[in-house]
């Protein structure tokens, strides 16, 4: 009997050693994922990141993420985000919560309940499975409803009066999922309002869905936005209603190369109940160099501050300081020869009478390109000399007479066929130089 006994006291402490041991492994492994996430993001030039008030347990975690936004323009207010959070730790998963509130300025207005009239601040929960290292998460932005005062401004002289702007968002629901390097986001947003003395615009059931994948030296990301239903109000005239509106870009940057597509569809759009358009528009840009991306990319980053502070001020000299070191990596990009692909364009409007489709490419030549000395050449000659370099061509079936009448040409053209190349945009024969005349040879 006591043998028994004694083998059960030791099963148990097994068992108990092999439970505390789980317990242990579990809320290491969280902790070493939350500080491998800040240490990422703390690297990012844009960002200071760091934890406060931290109580790591075996069954418990608790503390606070503190993260200082760094690229602010000359005279703005500083951003800071303040997330605190608890963790339960179990077996095979550790739970998680808390919220975030986003400060603004010296005297640490909060953007959620300050500045914009919310109840609350974002809240977010979520779990981290051990086993699989995977993290899950669910946001929740609040909405709010807010009047903004638009000031006075001035075009080429026209001036424009001050007005005011009404804002009605119904907050935004967001899943994030991470594993590894790879991350998936779904939010659905129900409704988006915007309202000033022109118009009354709405946006209902919004939903964004993302993929992203690797780092900055390589990547896969691919975003969708989709606008179920977009209602376009004018002050004095009828609305606009447009169905199954949608975006779609993805990105992809590999040793060689960076390329991206992009995607946009209009399902309908209706005036009273009449169809007046839709359409969808597909492009491709590649033929970005590598190498020469990340470098711009990188370099970007420290000088990003000094761009936004000059054009913020309207400086033309600033900015043009501010872009100079950016020449070397933008001449390297321009020397690959990038591309951009109209792969498919259509429109369909039966109140112009007009089924349009269209496909073509433009390429700049990029060969000697790196040799350039941008600070000896003014804005013109640069301007020139790159279109010189530009190749391209496009065709267009279907278009429509008022257009072939803009360009001078019979309105019987068609399909149009579009050609540039050495600095001389030619329409179905109609050769238009693009040269700025002082400059033209």
């Amino acid at each position: 009997m006591r043998k028994w006994i004694g083998a059960g006291v030791v099963v148990l402490l097994i068992a108990g050693a092999g439970y505390l041991g789980a317990q242990a492994y579990s809320s290491q492994r969280f902790e070493d994922e939350m500080a491998r996430s800040i240490a990422r993001l703390d690297a990012s030039p844009q960002w200071q990141l760091s934890r406060h008030d931290v109580d790591s347990g075996w069954f418990h975690s608790s503390g606070r993420i503190e993260a200082h936004y760094l690229d602010l323009a000359e005279g703005a207010d500083a951003i800071v985000i303040d997330t605190p959070y608890h963790a339960e730790h179990g077996l095979l998963e550790t739970t998680l919560g808390g919220e975030s509130q986003v400060r603004v300025g010296d005297d640490d207005e909060t953007l959620f309940g300050d500045v914009l009239k919310s109840d609350a601040p974002v809240t977010w929960k979520g779990r981290f499975l051990t086993r699989d290292q995977r993290l899950e998460a669910s946001v929740e932005v609040p909405g709010f409803s807010q009047r903004v005062t638009v000031p006075a401004s001035g075009i080429e002289g026209e001036m424009t009066p001050p007005g005011k702007i009404r804002l009605d968002f119904d907050g935004l629901s967001l899943d994030i999922v991470q594993v590894g390097d790879r991350v998936t986001l779904d939010g659905q947003a129900p409704r988006l309002q915007v309202v000033d003395d022109e118009a009354d615009v709405r946006l209902d059931d919004v939903a964004l869905a993302g993929t992203f994948k690797g780092d900055d030296r390589a990547f896969e990301q691919q975003v969708t936005l989709t606008i179920p239903t977009a209602t376009v109000t004018p002050s004095d005239g009828p609305s606009v209603v447009s169905k199954d509106i949608r975006y779609a870009m993805r990105a992809t940057l590999d040793a060689e190369q960076l390329a991206m597509q992009l995607k946009a569809d209009v399902g309908e759009s209706r005036i009273q109940g009449q169809r007046i358009f839709s359409g969808s528009l597909n492009m491709t840009l590649d033929r970005i160099d590598g190498d020469a991306y990340r470098a711009l990319a990188a370099n970007l980053d420290s000088h990003l501050g000094a761009i936004q502070a000059a054009i913020d001020a309207n400086d033309e000299a600033a900015l043009d300081a501010a872009l100079a070191p950016l020449a070397p990596q933008i001449q390297a990009i321009l020397a690959g020869s990038p591309r951009l692909a109209l792969d498919t364009f259509d429109v369909d409007s039966p109140l112009l009478g007009m089924r349009m489709n269209g496909s073509g490419e433009l390429t700049l030549d990029g060969a000697g390109i790196e040799s350039w000395n941008p600070g000896a050449m003014s804005d013109q000659a640069t301007a020139n000399a790159l279109i010189e370099r530009l190749e391209g061509h496009l065709i267009f079936n279907g278009a429509p007479p008022l257009l072939s009448m803009y360009l001078g040409l019979p309105t019987t053209s068609d399909p149009l066929k579009v050609e540039l190349a050495g600095g001389v945009l030619d329409v179905n024969g109609r050769r238009m130089p693009l040269l700025l005349p002082e400059l033209a040879e």
